[in-house]
C-alpha cells in the first residue's frame, strides 16, 4: 500500500495566531490571497506546495474545497449557466426529442433519474450530457457553450487530478495514470419556482457516481 502524505485529521488543529503570523509574512494582504488559488500552480513550488497542503486538509476534514483562480473565464461560467437555463425554458416540443430514460444514449433529459425507485422526487428536470469524446448532442441552443466549458473543465480536473495524487503523498500523474480522469458526465439541473416548497426538495441525500465532482453553481448558491 502506498504511504500517503495525509496526516490523521486530529492533526489539521486550527491556531489563529500561526495563521494570523502566516498571513502577515507574506505581505500579500487580502487580495493577495484572493490572487494566490491555483494562479501559478504550476510555476512557483512553493506556491504548489502550499495548495496541495490546503487540498488535503480540505478532503480529510469537509470533503470538498472551493477552488478559485482556476483559468475559466467568468463569461464562460455565466454563459454555462445560462445556456442550460436557456434549453430548459425553452418551448417543450423544442427539446421534446432529448426526453428519455434509455440511460445508453448519450443525451437525456428527464426528471429525476430515479424517478421509479426513489422514495420521493425532487423538484428539477435534469439535462445529462456523456462527454466521453467533450462533442455534445444536445440542443443547439446550448451546444457550442457546453463544449467550451466542457474542455476548461477537463483540463482544469486534470489539475485538480494531480494535486490530489501529490496530496495523498504519490506520483503527480498517479490518478490519471489509473484513469480517474477518463470520461466527463455533465449534468446540468434547473430548478423552476415550486407552489409549494415545503412539500419537496431540489436534490435529496445522495452520493455522486463518478470519482470527483467539479459543481458550477449559479447565484444562490445553496450548496
Amino acid at each position: 500500500m502506498a504511504e500517503t502524505g495525509l496526516e490523521p485529521t486530529e492533526a489539521f488543529h486550527y491556531n489563529w495566531k500561526n495563521e494570523l503570523k502566516a498571513f502577515d509574512e507574506t505581505k500579500s494582504r487580502v487580495k493577495g490571497l484572493v490572487d494566490s488559488d491555483l494562479t501559478g500552480v504550476d510555476d512557483d513550488p512553493n506556491l504548489r506546495h502550499e495548495i496541495v497542503k490546503k487540498v488535503g486538509e480540505a478532503c480529510a476534514r469537509w470533503g470538498f474545497f472551493q477552488v478559485i483562480n482556476h483559468g475559466i473565464p467568468l463569461t464562460t461560467l455565466d454563459e454555462m449557466i445560462d445556456g442550460i437555463r436557456r434549453f430548459h425554458e425553452q418551448d417543450k416540443e423544442a427539446k421534446k426529442e432529448f426526453y428519455s430514460r434509455d440511460n445508453s444514449r448519450k443525451v437525456i433529459y428527464n426528471s429525476n433519474f430515479d424517478l421509479y425507485v426513489a422514495e420521493a422526487a425532487n423538484w428539477r428536470d435534469t439535462l445529462r450530457d456523456l462527454c466521453y469524446a467533450i462533442i455534445s448532442d444536445a440542443n443547439s441552443i446550448c451546444r457550442d457553450i457546453m463544449i467550451e466549458y466542457s474542455n476548461r473543465v477537463m483540463k482544469l480536473g486534470l489539475t485538480l487530478l494531480e494535486l490530489l495524487s501529490e496530496a495523498l503523498g504519490l506520483n503527480r500523474s498517479y490518478l490519471e495514470d489509473i484513469g480517474c480522469g477518463e470520461g466527463l458526465l455533465m449534468v446540468g439541473h434547473y430548478y423552476p419556482p415550486c407552489p409549494e416548497p415545503d412539500l419537496t426538495l431540489g436534490t435529496g441525500s445522495h452520493t455522486d457516481s463518478g470519482f470527483f465532482t467539479v459543481l458550477l453553481q449559479d447565484q444562490i448558491s445553496r450548496l
